[in-house]
């Protein structure tokens, strides 16, 4: 295996989650609810009371559901509907770490994106004049969203940010690459530094 297909290997590994958590969970309940039914069949076959609902009760329950009011049946369908499109969801989409792949030739290295918003405050502080504790920065999949508070009686220069920010971001050569956005925020300036 080449050394290029392992860096590769384990920055996919590093950059993206992995579906056991919710994997675990699913066969965990199913296991459970299969326990259940073989307990509950077990105590029907021996003629002892049921735990919760003896199995002829629930199946009789479930064919019997037909008879069911309409707005009940379609609220359960709704419920079942939504669970099993949040599971298929969940099982395509690509998990994704907030890390990103950083351009090495001879090794692997992975970036935090907390690190990158904390460039990005800084970066952002120093260039509109503004004080470190007046700016955040959120980081997601391919925007990194700067927002200055504004103190009062100053007016932050919004331009000499934004290419500021832009330079920062066009020296990273990070994988997903980021597209800077720099906004003021709405809320009526602070009295401080």
């Amino acid at each position: 295996m080449s050394t290029s297909t392992t860096y590769r290997r384990i920055l996919r590994r590093e950059t993206h989650s992995s579906r056991s958590g919710i994997a675990v969970t699913l066969a965990v309940l199913l296991i459970l609810v299969f326990a259940w039914i073989g307990t509950e069949s077990v105590l029907a076959a021996v003629g002892t009371a049921p735990l919760l609902v003896a199995p002829a009760d629930a199946a009789s329950a479930v064919l019997g559901a037909a008879g069911a009011p309409v707005g009940a049946l379609t609220a359960i369908g709704v419920v079942v509907a939504i669970i099993g499109l949040v599971l298929i969801v969940v099982s395509l989409a690509p998990g994704r770490r907030g890390r990103r792949a950083a351009g090495a030739d001879r090794t692997a290295a992975v970036v935090d994106d907390r690190v990158i918003a904390r460039s990005l405050a800084r970066t952002a502080s120093f260039a509109g004049d503004v004080h470190p504790d007046r700016v955040s920065v959120s980081v997601g999949k391919k925007v990194a969203l700067v927002e200055i508070d504004p103190v009062t009686g100053r007016t932050a220069d919004l331009r000499s940010i934004e290419e500021a920010v832009r330079d920062e971001i066009s020296g990273y050569d990070y994988t997903p690459a980021l597209r800077p956005r720099v906004k003021l925020s709405k809320k009526k300036g602070k009295v401080g530094r």
